[in-house]
């Protein structure tokens, strides 16, 4: 931790000539402006398009000189930029990682173009309806938090952002506190550590210019339907859910259990052998639950042909209740056990998934002792664990439905469920 907050990790990994350059702020599209969806992501990806110094092809010929890659992202509560190469390239890398996040270039001619590319994309998604459904569950679910719109923006607030809204929110989230320094693989730690002490020292802001904080999220009242007519579509895609826990729950660790048994463990899962092996209503479905910061969404995901969309909703209500009811078996539980503990190690595979999860562990007030125990405390988990979580964390009487696909020929069915609105 260097004196002014700011954390530096370096994991050394011998075994690859390797280099992977995490610079992470706990800052993303939770801080979009109303109105201005997109904005961090806009922001971030203009990190990686020119410097003072260079210009954006001047940039990504000297990145791609040294067989490198660079890139730059923001999600709901993080800002991320990322250099990856040889590490014999290590200082000429971490140069050029300073560089791009200290003196970036925001050209207006880049951002325009950035723009454009970015809104030609979201009109390419409009005929995709599995994204379609996605954005507008995660959209109502959370209506009216700075959580109700798409990290990438939407068409409607694209046009509308300019080149300075973006400098602006990049100046008032340069390194708050909180944010992050992870380097892996083939370095020397006591150099890296020198480094970042000689070109961070004095750089962490002290006032945060961030997003909120954790705030009671909307409540659900019944069961809500939300209909979106696609006349064109055989099939229809369906999403249910509501809002779950934060990752740094104390329930989360236990819900990943259940949840694998429910719905995530693919063929092992009760929602998989019932709705697809059983009935043929569909190929895949899942049940997830995102791990954010703050309450993440818990959603089933599945698709189903026109005729038995309304019967494969009913069935997922009777799969839900019937384990909340039943709870899991003792052979369920073991494999799920058996699953998440052993796969496990391949979460770390890579350099840049042991940077991932260190960062992950970070952001979420997990600290790094959740990286090493998780394994010892899924093995932990009871069936009276497994049964209590389900009970209290998921909630069929209080779930949102969206389904896109031909309205008509399931609308009334619907009715029966609660409000359905179009």
């Amino acid at each position: 931790v260097l004196k002014n907050g700011l954390k530096v990790y370096v994991v050394q990994r011998r075994e690859l000539p390797l280099a992977s350059i995490h610079l992470v702020t706990p800052c993303g599209a939770e801080a979009d402006p109303r109105g201005g969806a997109g904005l961090a992501h806009l922001t971030a990806e203009m990190l990686t398009l020119g410097t003072q110094k260079r210009s954006a092809s001047h940039l990504a010929a000297e990145v791609e000189g040294l067989g490198a890659s660079l890139s730059a992202s923001s999600g709901w509560n993080s800002t991320s930029l990322h250099l990856f190469g040889l590490s014999e390239d290590f200082q000429r890398l971490i140069d050029l990682l300073l560089e791009i996040y200290t003196e970036p270039a925001f050209s207006p001619e880049e951002f325009e173009l950035l723009k454009q590319r970015r809104l030609a994309a979201l009109v390419q998604q409009k005929d995709e309806s599995q994204i379609i459904a996605d954005e507008r569950f995660q959209e109502l679910l959370f209506q009216g938090t700075p959580y109700d719109h798409p990290v990438y923006g939407t068409l409607k607030s694209l046009p509308s952002l300019l080149c300075g809204e973006s400098r602006d929110f990049y100046r008032r989230t340069f390194l708050p506190p909180g944010s992050l320094f992870v380097m892996a693989g083939d370095l020397d730690a006591e150099v890296c550590f020198r480094w970042a002490e000689d070109h961070f020292s004095s750089a962490v802001q002290g006032s945060r210019g961030l997003g909120p904080e954790e705030s009671p999220p909307p409540s659900l009242s019944g069961v809500r339907t939300i209909l979106v007519d696609r006349p064109d579509l055989t099939q229809s895609q369906i999403r249910l859910g509501h809002i779950g826990m934060p990752h740094a729950h104390p329930d989360y660790l236990a819900f990943e259990v259940m949840n694998y048994i429910l719905g995530a463990g693919g063929f092992a899962s009760r929602l998989m052998r019932r709705i697809r092996s059983d009935l043929g209503y569909t190929y895949g479905i899942r049940g997830s639950l995102e791990p954010r910061k703050h309450s993440g969404p818990f959603t089933i995901s599945t698709f189903t042909p026109t005729e038995t969309t309304f019967p494969c909703v009913q069935e997922i209500f009777s799969v839900i209740r019937s384990f909340m009811a039943e709870g899991a078996t003792d052979q369920e539980r073991e494999e799920a056990v058996s699953f998440l503990t052993g796969s496990y190690p391949m979460r770390f595979e890579t350099l840049s998934q042991v940077a991932y999860r260190i960062i992950q562990a970070e952001l979420h007030g997990l600290g790094l002792e959740y990286l090493a125990r998780y394994p010892e405390r899924i093995s932990t988990i009871s069936l009276e664990d497994l049964a209590r979580v389900a009970r209290t964390h998921i909630h069929p009487e209080r779930m949102l439905i969206v389904v896109v696909g031909r309205v008509e020929k399931f609308r009334r069915e619907f009715e029966q469920l609660g409000p359905v609105e179009m």
